[in-house]
């Protein structure tokens, strides 16, 4: 059993019932021999877009049915979870497609990951993720809100579909070409108002946000994650920690250029990610040193060859191996409220993977699990096999 706060590996059983660890099992129990293999918590990526096309060069997203997008959707899951993804949280998705998928995988209808959702997106008008004039013309991962009184009607529609966070798109970014990575979008009565009201209804709230003295205002407000942080610095970071806020870094968005040029970036994308790779990098350190949590999000597709890559980044700009495993381990798993744990205990959250060797020597060991367990459900039997069967619905 590996331990990521402490590195330490320690042999023991582990008992699972009712979707959690627990003392031990009973006598006839179904008992699966592991021995040799290293037991862990799963990975999670707290920054996702499951059905979505970065970046679309051929704009074929913009004209898909709902239908089209949630089967990619769930492909891009079933294929995470083969490669030890148990959990993601979905940062802009379109019409509910992320809550459908959360909900078929809870009720084990379905394999894959643990979903957590934050539905689609609030922007406001010619905000971050504007491609003009290309529109959506059947399914769009944002809620368009100007004013706080849109602010408002829009964090409570997100609480009616049954969200389990917000996300704000507090500044600019890669996208779109009419903005910087750290220009302001929403006005502060704009931002108020949507703190206040996902506070009222006991939503957290993420933020893609790259400006240092804005990331600021939202923590002092309440917000739950700063997303990228392109640009934040030490006040910024002092700020985040103060406020036990959280920092997912997406280094992959700024260092990955063999893949911005796979996925065929724009240009304007691609030259904007590049200028903005060593602030990036002395952010997520900065963050470090003043005592930020951090969690693993790539933000890119397909989740489980994306996040991987991620973990691989983030050793490169500087994070020791072990502070990265507890990234993209337990802290995924603390940040959407499974608990602090760094290792199985009893009582714990049964969402874990089985490897053959020991990560903290090898990464690679991560990609190909032998064995993968969510909500204490065999998805990747150790003993061999493929995913579990889907069954019929209802999903709902």
């Amino acid at each position: 059993m590996l331990d990521v706060g402490t590195g330490e590996l320690q042999r023991r059983d582990v008992a699972i019932s009712g979707g959690r660890v627990i003392d031990s099992a009973d006598r006839d129990a179904d008992r699966i021999d592991v021995g040799g293999r290293v037991i862990m918590f799963g990975l999670w990526d707290v920054h996702t877009h499951p059905g979505g096309l970065m970046y679309d060069p051929a704009a074929a997203g913009y004209f898909e049915r709902t239908s089209q997008h949630s089967v990619r959707a769930g492909a891009n899951l079933l294929e995470a979870v083969t490669m030890g993804v148990t959990g993601v949280r979905t940062a802009a998705e379109a019409d509910g497609i992320d809550m459908a998928w959360r909900d078929a995988i809870a009720r084990g209808r379905w394999p894959g990951p643990r979903v957590m959702c934050a539905g689609p997106a609030i922007r406001t008008t010619g905000g971050h993720g504007t491609a003009h004039p290309r529109e959506y013309v059947n399914s769009s991962p944002f809620l368009i809100a100007d004013g706080p009184t849109e602010m408002r009607k829009a964090v409570r529609s997100l609480a009616e579909q049954g969200a389990d966070w917000v996300k704000i798109l507090l500044t600019g970014g890669l996208y779109s070409v009419h903005e910087t990575v750290d220009s302001g979008q929403l006005s502060d009565d704009e931002l108020a108002m949507a703190m206040a009201t996902a506070r009222q209804r006991g939503l957290p709230v993420l933020a893609h946000c790259g400006n240092a003295r804005l990331a600021e205002r939202f923590v002092e407000l309440g917000g739950r994650s700063v997303e990228h942080g392109y640009a934040l610095d030490e006040a910024a970071a002092k700020a985040i920690a103060t406020h036990h806020a959280w920092l997912v870094p997406t280094i992959g968005v700024t260092h990955d250029v063999e893949m911005m040029k796979a996925d065929r970036w724009p240009e304007h994308a691609m030259q904007r990610a590049k200028a903005s790779s060593a602030k990036h990098a002395d952010a997520v350190r900065a963050c470090i040193a003043a005592g930020v949590k951090i969690a693993t999000g790539a933000d890119l597709n397909p989740i489980g060859p994306r996040i991987h890559a991620e973990i691989g980044l983030l050793e490169e700009i500087g994070i020791p191996r072990l502070a990265v495993l507890h990234a993209a381990t337990a802290s995924g798993r603390e940040l959407n409220g499974l608990g602090a744990e760094t290792s199985p205990q009893p009582g714990s959250v049964a969402d874990l993977i089985v490897l053959e060797g020991n990560p903290l020597d090898d990464t690679a060991h991560l990609r190909k699990p032998k064995g993968v367990i969510v909500y204490g459900r065999l998805i990747v039997d150790p003993r061999g096999g493929g995913l579990a069967a889907p069954t019929p619905g209802p999903y709902s």
